[in-house]
């Protein structure tokens, strides 16, 4: 058995080198680019001499720059780590305007890594600090930024005060945006809370409201119509002054050959008369000249008129052919533009098609290098239901929140009576529940070095369950040589040692407890304080304690990791907690160890329901001891 251990370690150590190689080939990718490392290294030697000379306002100009390269290029939480850098500095100098900023793009960053609790906590002090800038624009904004992260949150009833003070400041201020975001959005909360009525009563609002801004834009539009309509109706009324001149300049013409033809007619007619015709023909020729005087004057206007107009038609045309070459333009630039932008685009697509294609490749070989370390995890690991040989009425709920993972279990007979036989009523049994630090790759190849180590510490004949665990302890930081490196890796576990023939289950525990239950109560007994390996400095002061206790009647023993009493689910997005495990336990011990383990499963499903991903492996083993 030793053998094929060993061989199987061999083979995952190989597996961990080939994994390790792919896995950072695919971190290179997102690694932030060469280029922009020369410049946050150059910022933050500017910052750091504008510090010791006194200038804080660069050395807060410089970290702002830093944080925001680490933001654009994915590096979010070093990005936050430089904006908190420079909170203290703008606290000095009393830039409230700065650290309200620099506290909004912290939340936006925890919202784009889903901490909504952190996003909110940040939301909260820049709306405090808007608060005391007494900006009412800017304090509606921030009023609006923390209700939208509490209706994420389906804190709908904690939202709608927020949403209520923000749109009497937005309508105070006539700010169209942030008043039609309120309305929307408590329209929304009451609607998620059942209150139709004031849900349909919002909504009216924010139609009402849209509806104003969409005529207020049709009337600008309108002004900009009658402006043009004005200047069409000018050249009309200036052409139709020309026809008029015309007109009049025809009909004195007309009058002028009249009057001549009759002074003709009446000189033929009366020669006694021609003293009189004479006198009458000079007027005539008097009253002709006055009127080519006015028909003269008629035409220097008509020709004036005529001029204007052409001008203005002059002027028209060129300013046309004007803004028709402009628009030639704009548009030969926008297609030149979209024509290298598609080129750009086409090749900009192409190369994230080859790093696309490259990381599947990856990601498939990681897979198949995981799905084979599963494999190897499930061939080391025991069948749970080869528990039930030594112990009936048991059951093991093992949840990974990976493929392969951190927390295993481990048991053993322990045979006393020199045979190869186990003798439930003479040997003992050893059971344990162990959490490795971490969970997936790391936290599995802990685990098999603990699984292997338990069982050489068993085989030495060392059955105590404190002295297993300070066994246990040298033997992990022996391994990882945690003497010689910074290395904290370890393990918290709960090991207990059934000894029928004494009628007692004896216990130690490195941080995590057991609970056991008997006569309709429930008692817990926590572990040491200590780990196994990891921050344990001084392996002299390493003690644990075992605890012993009688079986008189049947009793039910849970050992387990934290995964269950920490995920996150409920109503509230809090943890299960210990209490509400434990109570949990007295409710189902009397349930056969099948139905138990049915009802583990479903009780976290419930709990975390479609909104709470599992955060760690889940691990709870029960078992029944008879006296």
């Amino acid at each position: 058995m030793t053998t094929i251990r060993a061989l199987f370690l061999n083979l995952f150590l190989f597996f961990l080198i080939a994994l390790g190689s792919s896995i950072c080939t695919a971190q290179n990718i997102v690694t932030i680019p060469q280029e922009k490392q020369t410049e946050i290294d150059r910022f933050l030697e500017l910052s750091q001499r504008y510090k010791q000379a006194g200038n804080l306002q660069q050395t807060i100009f410089y970290l702002n720059k830093v944080a925001f390269i680490y933001w654009e290029n994915g590096a979010l939480r070093e990005a936050v780590n430089y904006f908190l850098e420079s909170v203290p500095l703008n606290e000095k100098v009393q830039n409230l305007s700065d650290i309200k900023a620099i506290y909004s793009n912290i939340g936006l960053i925890y919202t784009d890594l889903d901490r909504l609790d952190l996003a909110l906590e940040y939301f909260n002090k820049s709306l405090d600090i808007r608060r005391q800038l007494n900006n009412k624009a800017e304090i509606a904004a921030g009023l609006i930024d923390v209700a939208y992260l509490l209706t994420v949150q389906n804190q709908f009833e904690k939202a709608i005060p927020l949403l209520d003070e923000a749109y009497q400041l937005s309508q105070k201020v006539g700010n169209p945006r942030l008043t039609l975001n309120c309305l929307r959005l408590l329209a929304n909360c009451y609607e998620r809370l059942g209150n139709i009525k004031k849900a349909t009563e919002y909504n009216n609002l924010f139609a009402t409201f849209e509806q104003h801004l969409a005529t207020q834009q049709v009337k600008v539009e309108y002004e900009e119509i009658v402006g043009k309509t004005q200047v069409e109706a000018e050249k009309e009324r200036m052409e139709r002054m020309a026809k008029q001149l015309e007109l009049e300049y025809q009909k004195l013409m007309s009058k002028a050959k009249e009057d001549s033809l009759g002074f003709v007619v009446k000189a033929k007619q009366d020669s006694l008369f021609q003293a009189e015709q004479v006198a009458k023909q000079q007027q005539i020729e008097i009253d002709l000249i006055n009127k080519d005087r006015e028909l003269k004057e008629v035409q220097i206007s008509e020709q004036k008129a005529r001029e204007r107009t052409q001008q203005m038609i002059i002027y028209s045309i060129s300013i046309f052919l004007l803004l028709l070459t402009l628009l030639a333009l704009v548009v030969y630039k926008n297609y030149k533009d979209k024509k290298r932008a598609n080129v750009l685009l086409s090749e900009q697509n192409h190369e994230i098609q080859r790093q696309k294609d490259q990381i599947q490749r990856q990601n498939e070989n990681i897979t198949k290098s995981i799905n084979y370390a599963q494999g190897i995890q499930k061939a080391l690991l025991p069948a749970q239901n080869y528990l039930q040989e030594f112990l009936p009425d048991s059951f093991i709920f093992f949840k990974p929140r990976d493929v392969v993972s951190g927390d295993y279990y481990w048991f053993r007979p322990i045979i006393l009576n020199g045979s190869d036989i186990y003798n439930p009523d003479e040997d003992k049994l050893a059971i344990s529940a162990i959490d490795c630090t971490g969970h997936g790759v790391p936290g599995a190849f802990l685990s098999m070095i603990g699984y292997n180590l338990l069982d050489e510490i068993v085989e030495k004949g060392i059955h105590n369950p404190a002295d297993v665990l300070v066994e246990l302890n040298k033997g992990i930081r022996r391994t990882l040589r945690q003497d010689e490196t910074d290395n904290r890796d370890g393990m918290d576990m709960a090991l207990c040692i059934i000894n029928r023939a004494e009628k007692m289950v004896e216990f130690a525990g490195a941080k995590n407890p057991v609970i056991y239950v008997n006569n309709g109560e429930t008692f817990r007994i926590r572990g040491d304080k200590d780990s196994i390996g990891g921050g344990t400095d001084n392996l002299q002061n390493v003690k644990f304690t075992t605890h012993q206790i009688k079986v008189e009647s049947p009793t039910w023993f849970y050992i387990f990791s934290d995964g269950f009493i920490d995920q996150f689910g409920g109503a509230e997005g809090r943890k299960y907690m210990i209490k509400n495990f434990s109570e949990l336990l007295l409710q189902l011990h009397y349930l056969p160890a099948t139905e138990q383990r049915e009802r583990l499963k479903q009780e976290i499903k419930n709990w975390m329901g479609d909104i709470y991903p599992q955060v760690d492996d889940v691990l709870v083993i029960g078992f029944k001891v008879e006296p």
